[in-house]
């Protein structure tokens, strides 16, 4: 049976969210210091009117179509709103990008009118989780189990310091996504429509990742056929072409963002590509102060990451990625110096794979006995960490409560950008995704006792 686009879009039933109610506070309490305070002349109903406008942190259902987000979304507060938070410098750069960032919203919308429809609704919503966080945290450590150590560095640092430095300035720009209305949104989780718009992510993991894998692609084209190797370039050009456009058709990026967040991209893989000797030199050595200047160094990323004004949820997905990188390098670093070291003093923490030894079957266990340890750390390492650590941090910091509603409770804090960066909870992000790719690493130890292991 098939549906007509234009009876589609006139009768189907979008949801529309409703704000859930939260305390609302007198300021936004920055990770260290509070925000200036309002001016005593500051009218007393526009006060009260941005007190309203704090939105809550996450949405717990899934939402397939948002038709009327100006209401809680991030980055459409009064000018004057901004003015008064921001720098002199953030408030200027912000007021030359606002007014593109706006211009495009109808020429957006005319666009959507023009191609939607079920079927593309469907496959552009699914689609864009080839680009999510669970997506990559199941699907990223594959490239580490099947001799690829290399291409798993490269791509965690790019996608890392992408999610980071996209992060970093939407917080810092604080820029709209294009409105709705006109606009529809379409996404399986309203996660994501909470965040600022401008630069988009999507289109910086997609471009780094793209270029990664046709880089190392090229550096083997003679490795494999020609038939498989096209296939392979048609495919990521299909994947970044998904995502990208994907981002527009579904009513969450304009061009402004997808240019801005392609270019961030790029130079992830340039940043990647020329400090890598210096970087893995480091990481791989003997030296007994690596894993300190790893901690101090991600962890200075942390702390000087970029306070929003709104409540934009990119800060914890920079938290989990920068845990990430501290994992991979401090677990390679244990490799290299233990007695489960490789021979290749390139890469002494690689998992030497041959198909010819271990055949479909066992390739596979790997993949699955791989993919079930990250899933089963992630289940039990938050609800173990925080009972462990609670006491220590306590002891070390005392109470530290977030001022914004008097919880450090994940589920109620309503931005985590706005929590102390010494807050429990950040502490235990950063430890439960190092911990993803320490396991990730550490199943080289476990595939030898498995007789999963491979003799080169």
């Amino acid at each position: 049976m098939t549906i007509d686009k234009s009876e589609y879009l006139k009768t189907s039933n979008p949801t529309k969210l409703e704000p859930f109610p939260v305390k609302a506070t007198e300021e936004m309490v920055s990770p260290n210091e509070q925000l200036t305070s309002e001016p005593q002349q500051q009218d007393q109903s526009t006060h009260q009117h941005e007190q309203q406008h704090i939105e809550p942190r996450r949405r717990k259902s899934s939402v397939h179509e948002l038709t009327s987000t100006a209401k809680y979304d991030a980055g459409l507060r009064s000018a004057d709103f901004y003015k008064r938070r921001l720098s002199p410098l953030r408030f200027k750069i912000r007021s030359m990008l606002l007014p593109l960032v706006e211009k495009e919203s109808p020429f957006l919308a005319n666009i959507q009118e023009k191609v939607r429809g079920p079927y593309l609704d469907l496959f552009f919503m699914y689609t864009a989780n080839l680009g999510s966080h669970t997506f990559y945290v199941l699907l990223l450590p594959a490239p580490a189990w099947f001799g690829y150590l290399s291409v798993l560095r490269d791509l965690v640092h790019v996608l890392g310091l992408g999610i980071y430095f996209t992060g970093w300035v939407k917080d810092y720009l604080c820029l709209p996504r294009p409105k709705s209305p006109p606009l529809h949104r379409l996404t399986l989780s309203s996660y994501t429509a909470e965040e600022y718009g401008c630069p988009s992510s999507h289109t910086a993991n997609a471009t780094s990742v793209v270029i990664i894998l046709l880089w190392e692609l090229f550096k083997n084209w003679s490795r494999f056929p020609t038939v498989v190797s096209s296939f392979f370039v048609i495919g990521l050009a299909g994947y970044w072409t998904c995502l990208v456009l994907g981002r527009v058709y579904c009513g969450m990026h304009g061009f402004v963002d997808i240019s801005l967040g392609a270019c961030i991209g790029i130079f992830t893989v340039l940043f990647r590509k020329l400090l890598k000797p210096v970087w893995d030199d480091y990481v791989y050595s003997d030296n007994v102060l690596v894993p300190i200047t790893l901690c101090v160094v991600y962890y200075a990323l942390i702390y000087f990451h970029t306070v929003p004004v709104d409540a934009c949820p990119c800060f914890e997905d920079g938290i989990a990625f920068i845990g990430v990188l501290i994992g991979l390098d401090i677990a390679h670093w244990a490799i290299s110096n233990s007695p489960f070291r490789n021979s290749d003093p390139n890469y002494p923490c690689s998992v030497p794979y041959s198909y010819e030894q271990l055949g479909i079957m066992e390739s596979i266990l790997r993949f699955v006995i791989g993919v079930g340890c990250v899933v089963i750390w992630k289940a039990v390492s938050k609800p173990l960490l925080l009972k462990l650590l609670k006491p220590i941090h306590h002891l070390i910091f005392g109470d530290v409560i977030s001022k914004q509603n008097g919880s450090t409770s994940k589920d109620n804090v309503l931005c985590w950008a706005f929590v102390p960066r010494h807050d429990l909870t950040v502490f235990v992000r950063l430890i439960v995704y190092a911990g993803v790719a320490a396991v990730t690493v550490c199943t080289k130890i476990l595939f030898t006792y498995l007789g999963l292991g491979v003799e080169l």
